[in-house]
Parts: structure tokens; C-alpha cells; sequence
């Protein structure tokens, strides 16, 4: 992706992103959690710098492109980034490297970067945000994986009470610009998963009186860069039908995704929105919308 003004050409980091595909239709963008953390991160970087021409394709994982080296010991994760020429920002030319494990990820974001000050887990400004959000995923899958007679919310309900916490002390604008892309990246997908597939396979909702985590939700629905990588609620639930010890509750999930038109759940609770600001709860609710599509983004 391309700012206005871009960069002279011979200084323009040129790469490819490949991410899981829909499980559904096979073409749009899928649920894995981890692709869509660096879809944003790179949207972001190409938002925020003018030196940053990308584009996006979704890939079946059972199907990937020739240029992986599957026969060369391709390690079958994904996202892989393909750089197709550039220098990282000690002027070492990266053209043709591949990235596809996470720490190498890491590395290749942060090399390029010029927009963020960090955007490696363990440095020292996101450690503390990293331990706030860091469980809550986890919890979350052992909580679809209890069995219905038996289902506790407690703990998922203390992990995001941490994290309400946490943002109560935060700026959750300011969480959302580039400043601090890697929390927010890793844990906007991941809220996103645990609201929709947790009403779909529990009934679960995150509770109301969590106003700071709501607020970062309502802001987040706002942000480009999650609402056009966000998949679609069916993606979610479908991605937990063999995770989940019980199949989605009655109701509008009832029925099987693959067999539901998409839609994307970016409403906040009328009741929430008006403790918010009073203003949300006529007209604000995004609900069932098409987010908007990033241009440069293909599949093959």
C-alpha cells in the first residue's frame, strides 16, 4: 500500500503478506487470529509511512502458491511475508527473504518500521500492556472446551476484568494509533473471536460494567486498519466448530455458518454506548455492515 507522496522507488519496501483464507468461500479473509494481527500491523505501516507498497493475498492452507518452497521445507504457518525487494533500516537489502515463522515476523516489521518505536513483544514498552492481555485467549479456548453442564465464566470474566483494568489507565484512542500497534494487534482479533463465537457457543457476552474495554471496542469499529481485516462472523464460529465441546446455541447462530450470507458484528450495546457518551445509542450500531475492503488485497 501506497501513501500519497510515496517514497522515491529505489527506497520502497516492496513485499507481499499471505494469509489463511476464508474456510467458507475459500477467497475472503479468514479467521486465524495471528493473520489477522499482522494484516493490521501492516495496514498500519502503510497508513503511517509513505515507503510501504504491499499487497495481500489469501491462500487455502492446503493449497499454498508454488513461490513458498513447499518442497524446500516451507513450515506450513502462516502469515509468510515475501519481501520483494527493499533494505530494512540498516540499509541491508532483504529482497527476496521470506518470512514465515513469528519471531522472524517480528524481526522483518521491526526492521522496516519507522513509524513505531517498538514492535517486539518483549521489549520493555509493551511488556507490561503483553502480560495485561496476554491470557485471555488462552482462557477463552478452555471455556469452549468445558462441557455445558459444566461451563465456568469466571475466569475468562477475571482475564478481561484485567484487561478493563489495564485500559482504564490507558488512552484507548491513543491504543489504537501507531504508537502501540503490537498490543492493540494482538488483542483486538482476539476480542473479536471471544464476543462473537462465545455468544454463538456459550451465550457468553463481556460484561457491560467493563465501559473501558467497551470504549476500546467502539473505538476500534471506527479503525481502518481492524475493520477492514476483521473476517466475518461465520469465519469465527466455524473456526471453533471442532474446538468447542458443544455445538452454537439456538438461535440466529443456530444454523450452520457456511450455509448464513457473511456479516460483521461491530455494534456496541445501546445501554453501553449511552454510558459511554450519551450519543451512540441512536444510529451508531454497525452491525451486520460490510467492513470496507482494502484495495491492494487479492487472492490466489
Amino acid at each position: 500500500m501506497s501513501a500519497d507522496g510515496a517514497a522515491d522507488g529505489d527506497n520502497m519496501q516492496r513485499f507481499e503478506l499471505y494469509i489463511k483464507a476464508s474456510a467458507i468461500d475459500k477467497e475472503t479473509k479468514g479467521s486465524c487470529p495471528i493473520c489477522q494481527q499482522w494484516f493490521m500491523i501492516t495496514v498500519l505501516l502503510g497508513e503511517n509511512q509513505d515507503d510501504i507498497d504491499f499487497k495481500v493475498y489469501t491462500v487455502q492452507a492446503d493449497c499454498p502458491p508454488k513461490n513458498f518452497g513447499v518442497d524446500q521445507g516451507w513450515s506450513k504457518k502462516f502469515p509468510v511475508i515475501m519481501v520483494l525487494s527493499g533494505r530494512n533500516k540498516n540499509g541491508q537489502d532483504i529482497s527476496n527473504m521470506k518470512y514465515d515463522e513469528f519471531e522472524t515476523l517480528e524481526t522483518f516489521f521491526e526492521s522496516i518500521n519507522r513509524s513505531c518505536p517498538e514492535l517486539k513483544r518483549k521489549n520493555a514498552p509493551n511488556l507490561a500492556a503483553m502480560e495485561a492481555v496476554q491470557d485471555v485467549y488462552p482462557t477463552f479456548n478452555a471455556f469452549l472446551s468445558q462441557k455445558a453442564d459444566r461451563h465456568d465464566d469466571r475466569r475468562l470474566k477475571a482475564e478481561l476484568k484485567k484487561i478493563n483494568e489495564f485500559l482504564e489507565s490507558e488512552d484507548t484512542k491513543f491504543w489504537l494509533t501507531m504508537s502501540c500497534p503490537l498490543q492493540t494487534a494482538f488483542l483486538l482479533p482476539r476480542l473479536q473471536h471471544i464476543r462473537v463465537a462465545g455468544e454463538a457457543y456459550r451465550g457468553f457476552e463481556i460484561p457491560k460494567e467493563y465501559t473501558a474495554l467497551w470504549k476500546y471496542l467502539a473505538d476500534a469499529y471506527k479503525t481502518e486498519a481492524f475493520k477492514s481485516t476483521m473476517p466475518s462472523d461465520q469465519d469465527i464460529i466455524f473456526h471453533y466448530e471442532k474446538k468447542a465441546a458443544n455445538p452454537p446455541r439456538k438461535g440466529k447462530w443456530s444454523s450452520r455458518p457456511t450455509l448464513q450470507r457473511f456479516t460483521y458484528t461491530m455494534d456496541i450495546p445501546p445501554q453501553v454506548a449511552a454510558a459511554l457518551n450519551g450519543s451512540d445509542e441512536d444510529g451508531d450500531s454497525l452491525d451486520n455492515l460490510m467492513p470496507p475492503q482494502i484495495e491492494q488485497a487479492q487472492h490466489a
